[in-house]
This record gives C-alpha cells, sequence and structure tokens, in this order.
C-alpha cells in the first residue's frame, strides 16, 4: 500500500540527506519526494511516497520526527489527500498521427508544449491515477521520453460543523 506523508522542515542544507538516509538506512523505499518552499522562506515542505505497511509506516513516522530539522510528520494516507503530479512527455508523431495526439490531449486537459516533424511534446497535471491513464493513452504512438515531478499532497479541508440552524431545519 502506498502511504503518503508530509514533513514540514527547516528550509536549510542538509535536510533532504538526512531525511533519505533515515529512509535508506532501514531500508524503505521512496516512491517520489517532493520538495518545496512554503509561505515561509525559512520553512520547506516535502511530500515523501512509499510502500511501507502500517508498523513499518507508524516507525518511519517516529524516525523522521526525531529528526533536529523536523517541524511536523503527518501521515495522510487514510485522510484520502488531495494528490497532484505533473508529467512532461515526448511522443512519437508524425503528421498522420498528430491529429489523434490533440484528441488525447484535449480529452486530458493536458497542454503541448512543442510540436516537431518527428515527436510532441505534451504536459498534464493530475491525480497519479490521472497521469497513468495519460501515459498509458499515449503509449501506442511511442513514448520517447519522460519527466514526472511526483506527487505533492494537501489535506482536504475539514468540513464545518453544522450550525444550530442548519441541524434543526432539514432540506
Amino acid at each position: 500500500m502506498l502511504r503518503i506523508f508530509i514533513a514540514i522542515t527547516d528550509n536549510e542544507p542538509g535536510v533532504l540527506d538526512r531525511l533519505a538516509s533515515t529512509f535508506r538506512r532501514r531500508g524503505f523505499n521512496i516512491h517520489s519526494l517532493t520538495v518545496s518552499p512554503t509561505l515561509d522562506p525559512a520553512v520547506s515542505r516535502f511530500t515523501l511516497v512509499t510502500d511501507l505497511d502500517d508498523k513499518a509506516a507508524r516507525a518511519a513516522k517516529n524516525f523522521l520526527e526525531r529528526l533536529v530539522n523536523i517541524h511536523g510528520v503527518e501521515d495522510v494516507t487514510g485522510a484520502t489527500p488531495l494528490l497532484r503530479d505533473t508529467v512532461l512527455l515526448r511522443v512519437a508523431s508524425t503528421a498522420a498521427t498528430q491529429a489523434g495526439l490533440f484528441q488525447i490531449a484535449n480529452l486530458f486537459q493536458a497542454e503541448i508544449l512543442d510540436v516537431g516533424t518527428e515527436s510532441m511534446v505534451l504536459a498534464s497535471s493530475g491525480s497519479p491515477e490521472r497521469i497513468e491513464a495519460f501515459m498509458t493513452s499515449l503509449r501506442p504512438y511511442g513514448l520517447l521520453e519522460m519527466g514526472r515531478t511526483g506527487a505533492v499532497a494537501m489535506q482536504r479541508c475539514a468540513l464545518q460543523a453544522a450550525t444550530p440552524l442548519e441541524t434543526a431545519v432539514s432540506f
């Protein structure tokens, strides 16, 4: 099962190495790791996707929380977080296949970034499942090159509790 951790850290050299080394020393595999700035320039946000079972995930979270530069770690796997991934794909194309590629790009709301005589570069952003479906639909044309960002996750907004009026009135 894929596990998704969000870690808030100091934005300074060496934090990425310590975080990755914590996983490496324990033999945990990292499927994707993205690091980005936050609204506070002194703080970074890590989104880490791995394939740990429940026991190993708890241990990994505890190990990460003990690192000096970590301000907090959340395992957002069970909270059905919002996930987004971005991919750039170079796809083989000819004059005869370009119409089909344009249709697929339109279907997936992808951007066509560059068109050449032998290939086309497309970009798409969405859930990891949507990115996989996009790539699957393009495979018959011939994928030549791929660059993928890895998942970025954020928890969903909390639902507000019903007000007394909303509780009393049935719709």
